[in-house]
């Protein structure tokens, strides 16, 4: 987790093109590592493929 926690910090502030995309992957990075925290792992195993599921190669 603090691997893509790093590498979203680096990557977040480049993304010019799609501020909503951006906005919606930071919202579900953050439910995803509160659900793995809780124990919730099928909740956040849905946070992860909602990110998956967005194409984030388009978003350069």
């Amino acid at each position: 987790m603090a691997d893509i926690k790093e590498l979203w910090a680096e990557v977040r502030p480049q993304i010019t093109r799609d501020l909503e995309q951006a906005e919606f992957i930071d919202t579900k990075l953050q439910e995803m590592f509160a659900a793995f925290d809780a124990g919730e792992k099928e909740k956040g195993r849905k946070a992860a493929l909602a990110i998956y599921n967005l194409k984030v190669e388009k978003l350069r």
